[in-house]
């Protein structure tokens, strides 16, 4: 179990420390992005939505992981179905990785509320909230970065 934990946590700080890496300004129209001001304002949505699910795993507030799972359901099957939005069809595929990502992540998170009682002896909350959800916040993140086109994503 602390292998596990140790490995979840070393995967959190890895793509907590290339995601900093990237830190640049933004813009859409670069290559391969649409250029649209709904592209750039679904990226930032995405962005902020990333940012509050990672805020929020971060302090083990399970009740507000769950609402911004939730926030995120519409708009990543808007992306992935690509009918509000238009994008290319590599962030497309990505919307629908992490919309898959965010069903899984809401399952083992809504399983985690309901259990929230009966933990006594296991790792704490936020532990089992960020390794939950790793795959989701850094499909999050490459979605941002197809949404803007290959650009590097702000960070803040």
């Amino acid at each position: 179990m602390k292998s596990a934990l140790a490995r979840a946590v070393t995967i959190f700080l890895t793509a907590t420390a290339v995601t900093l890496t990237g830190v640049g300004v933004a813009t859409a129209g670069g290559p391969g992005g649409s250029g649209s001001s709904s592209t750039t304002s679904a990226a930032a949505e995405v962005q902020t939505l990333r940012d509050q699910l990672a805020s929020r795993a971060d302090h083990g507030d399970v009740a507000g992981t769950q609402a911004t799972l939730g926030d995120l359901d519409p708009l990543l099957a808007d992306l992935a179905q690509g009918k509000r939005y238009t994008i290319q069809a590599d962030a497309r595929d990505t919307a629908a990785t992490a919309s898959q990502q965010n069903t899984e992540a809401r399952d083992g998170v809504d399983r985690l509320a309901a259990q929230e009682k009966a933990r006594q002896g296991l790792p704490p909350v936020t532990a089992l909230l960020n390794a939950l959800l790793q795959r989701l916040l850094i499909s999050l993140s490459s979605l941002v970065n197809d949404l803007l086109g290959g650009l590097p994503v702000p960070i803040g």
